[in-house]
Parts: structure tokens; C-alpha cells; sequence
């Protein structure tokens, strides 16, 4: 006997063992933004683009180093007849080739570079790099952005979650009302009308929990995507909800911030230098080309390829050249006025980034303070709620009242606890866009 009982709780203690393992993590709010930096695939493309730019500018640095060739040819001449070209005063040939055949090898190296070429080199390298350092920025910018998106994701799952908690026991009491209807039914107190009134809101609110739950599994596959998680995977959110802190800088710190701290900002002034790079990098053409080369030569009338010391000729050369491209006084204007518009471009880019920046600071700080306020009057208004209910639901056991009046007071104080997750959900997500448009979301 004593076997079976011990089998019985071993057996017992396995299952909530196994329900233990089976009730997912709790995942906060931060590990879930390290996930998404990690793991998203935006996040993998953005890096990718900056690699891009990188590689790009390797390629403008390895363009301004010296260009080095080398050849080797060996060839047979073979002449079907002697050849004689020309005649001196005495009539003899200026050049005879007797006939037969020769050998013939031919080799050379040459190293050579441009030494000075209107500042081509020098401002195609600066505006590469200049835009490597904007796609840095733009990378910073779409983890940003990304902060804000999957702190949107969580707190609605937050919100389902605890939304789903308050309309399950408003369901709970729905069911002691019922009861308790019912018992008034045979008491003579209410009709049989108002006790189906009560069964038919409860029905209500059994369909509103199932639209929520459905909308919390859809979030939650989604969120799942969002940070790289597999699809499969079960996790739970943090639904403590706190409230963020009084903010009581005022607005004119933000937007002195904003423009100071947003990573847009600062690439766009990149890239209008980067545009005044390239109108100089296209004024280049118009100036003199100076380069310099160094070659080494070698003929060799044998057909061996290392021959004896006496039988081939081999030369050093340096050399300097000067070129001008005559034309660049007449065929310029049109490349030089698009360089030209380009920097006019990206200045007015500049321009209206920031004035969107000082928008969405604007509209952020005032969101975030009306959050705030709407968060008081909204527990003022749960109080006020609770106390109607637990009048009306007095008058409605005494008879005094039907149970529509219980009914549209239980709508009321319903409504008013989801205001409440509501708003404190709001204002978390106002703080978070707030530090966004500040650009001090990834601190």
C-alpha cells in the first residue's frame, strides 16, 4: 500500500513538473529589443548596405594606387624571300632582310601613376568615405526604429493580455450575477427578462474574449518574426505595467536635443558633403594630368626564353607625361551643373529632415503629456465607476432597479478598467516614441 501511494505522489509531483516546464518564460521588454537587434532581418540588411558603402570606399582607395602590368610573347618570323627597302645614291638598298627565320621573344613591365589629376583621387576617396559614415548613421537610425517598433509589438501584447484578464472576470462576476439572478427570479424580485439580459451580456463578453485572444495569438506570431524567434515558439510578456517618469524638461530641450542627437540629421549633413566632393571630383577633368611610369624592357632574338648574356637586349625607362583635356573649357557645364544640383538637393534634404524632427518632437512631447493627464482622469473615472456599480448593484437586489440600469453600470466600470490598461499602455509607448524622436531610445 505504501508503494502505490508513494507511486501515486511521484506521479502527482511529475505533472506539475511537466506543467512547470511547459509554462513559457517570461520575456522583458529589453531582452526582447537585444533579440530583435540581433536577429531582424532589416536590421541584417541595413548592416549589409553599410558593407556596401565600405566596400565602395576600399574601392576608391585601391583606385589611387599605382597600376602594374607585365607581358611575355615569344614569336617565329620567317621570310619567303629577301626583302630590301629603299635606295642610296649609288642604288644600293637602304635596308635588306636575307631570307630564312628568326626568333623573336618580348617581355616588359611597367608601373605607373597619376601624380597630380585636378584632386580626382583625393575627393572621390573623401566622398566614399563620407557616405560610408551616412550609412553607419542610417544603420543607427533603423535600430532606432526598431526599438520603437518592437516596444509598440510588446506593450500591445501587454494590453491584450491584461484586457484579456479584465473581461475574464467580468465574466467571473457574470456568473455570480447570473446565480444570483436566477435566485431572485424565484424569489419574485426580477422577471425571467432580466435574467436573460444578464446570460446575454455574459455571451457578449465571452465573444469579445475570444476576438482578444485571437488578436493576442496573431500579435504574438508576429512579435515572434519581429525579433527572430522561432514562429512556433511560446513566450510571455511582462504585463506589470508601471508609469513612465514625469518628463519635466521643456519642449525647446527636446528639439535642441532632437537636432543635435538624431543620426539623420548628421547624415544628411554628410552627404552634403559628400555632394561637394563630387562636384570636385567633376571640375577634375578641367585641370592639367601629370603621371609618372617606370618600365623595364626585354628582347631576346633567340628562341631561347633565358638566354646567353650576349644575345638579348633588355632597357630600363621613366618617363613623365602632361596631359590637358582641351575640351573640358566647352563640354563641362552640363556635369558640373548636376554635380551642382545635387548639393542643392541634399542641402533642401537637410533642411526638410529637420523640420520633420522638430514636428515629430513637437507632436511627441505633446502626446506624452496628454497621456499623462488622461491617465488621472481616468482613475478618477474607474473610482467613480465602481462606486455606481456597487449602487446599482444594491438597488438591483432589493428590486429597485432592473437589470439594465446593473447591466449599463457594469459596461461602465468595464470600459473604464480597459481605459485604465489603456492609458498606461499609451503612455509607456508615448515615452518610448518621445525618446525616439529625441534620438535617446538606444541609450
Amino acid at each position: 500500500m505504501k508503494k502505490y501511494i508513494i507511486g501515486a505522489g511521484l506521479w502527482v509531483l511529475s505533472l506539475g513538473w511537466v506543467k512547470a516546464q511547459s509554462a513559457p518564460a517570461v520575456m522583458p521588454l529589453d531582452k526582447a529589443i537585444q533579440l530583435a537587434l540581433q536577429n531582424n532581418k532589416g536590421i541584417k540588411l541595413a548592416d549589409l548596405r553599410t558593407e556596401s558603402a565600405e566596400s565602395r570606399l576600399q574601392e576608391a582607395k585601391d583606385r589611387s594606387l599605382p597600376t602594374a602590368n607585365a607581358s611575355l610573347a615569344y614569336s617565329r618570323y620567317s621570310l619567303t624571300g629577301p626583302f630590301s627597302f629603299g635606295k642610296d645614291a649609288d642604288g644600293k638598298s637602304l635596308l635588306t632582310i636575307p631570307a630564312g627565320a628568326f626568333n623573336a621573344t618580348m617581355g616588359g613591365a611597367t608601373i605607373s601613376k597619376t601624380i597630380f589629376g585636378g584632386f580626382a583621387e583625393k575627393s572621390a576617396e573623401k566622398s566614399a568615405e563620407l557616405l560610408a559614415k551616412a550609412s553607419h548613421l542610417d544603420a543607427k537610425r533603423n535600430r532606432s526604429e526598431l526599438v520603437y517598433t518592437v516596444s509598440d509589438a510588446y506593450y500591445n501584447i501587454v494590453k491584450l493580455v491584461r484586457s484579456i484578464g479584465v473581461i475574464e472576470q467580468s465574466i467571473k462576476q457574470f456568473d455570480e450575477k447570473e446565480r444570483e439572478a436566477q435566485n431572485l427570479q424565484k424569489e419574485g424580485v426580477v422577471t425571467a427578462n432580466e435574467v436573460l439580459k444578464i446570460q446575454l451580456q455574459k455571451n457578449n463578453l465571452q465573444l469579445s474574449r475570444l476576438q482578444v485572444e485571437k488578436a493576442r495569438q496573431t500579435a504574438l506570431y508576429n512579435f515572434n518574426l519581429l525579433v527572430g524567434l522561432p514562429e512556433s515558439q511560446v513566450i510571455a510578456v511582462d504585463t506589470v505595467l508601471a508609469n513612465p517618469a514625469t518628463v519635466a524638461e521643456p519642449l525647446g530641450s527636446f528639439i535642441d536635443k532632437a537636432v543635435q542627437t538624431r543620426p539623420e540629421v548628421e547624415a544628411n549633413a554628410l552627404r552634403v558633403q559628400s555632394a561637394q566632393e563630387l562636384l570636385r571630383n567633376t571640375k577634375s577633368v578641367m585641370y592639367p594630368h601629370l603621371g609618372a611610369s617606370l618600365g623595364y624592357n626585354y628582347i631576346n632574338p633567340t628562341a631561347r626564353v633565358i638566354p646567353e648574356a650576349s644575345s638579348f637586349i633588355s632597357a630600363w625607362n621613366v618617363g613623365l607625361g602632361l596631359s590637358y583635356n582641351i575640351g573640358s573649357l566647352y563640354n563641362m557645364k552640363g556635369k558640373v551643373h548636376s554635380a551642382q544640383t545635387a548639393i542643392d538637393q541634399a542641402s533642401l534634404q537637410g533642411q526638410q529632415q529637420n523640420d520633420q524632427i522638430r514636428s515629430e518632437v513637437v507632436t511627441a512631447y505633446n502626446n506624452y503629456q496628454l497621456a499623462l493627464e488622461q491617465q488621472n482622469v481616468i482613475r478618477t473615472a474607474v473610482g467613480q465607476a465602481q462606486e455606481n456599480y456597487r449602487l446599482t448593484e444594491s438597488r438591483f437586489r432589493n428590486g429597485l432597479v432592473g437589470s439594465t440600469d446593473l447591466l449599463e453600470a457594469d459596461s461602465f466600470l468595464l470600459q473604464a478598467q480597459l481605459n485604465v490598461i489603456n492609458a498606461t499602455v499609451d503612455a509607456q509607448l508615448a515615452y518610448q516614441r518621445l525618446l525616439k524622436a529625441t534620438g535617446n531610445n538606444l541609450n
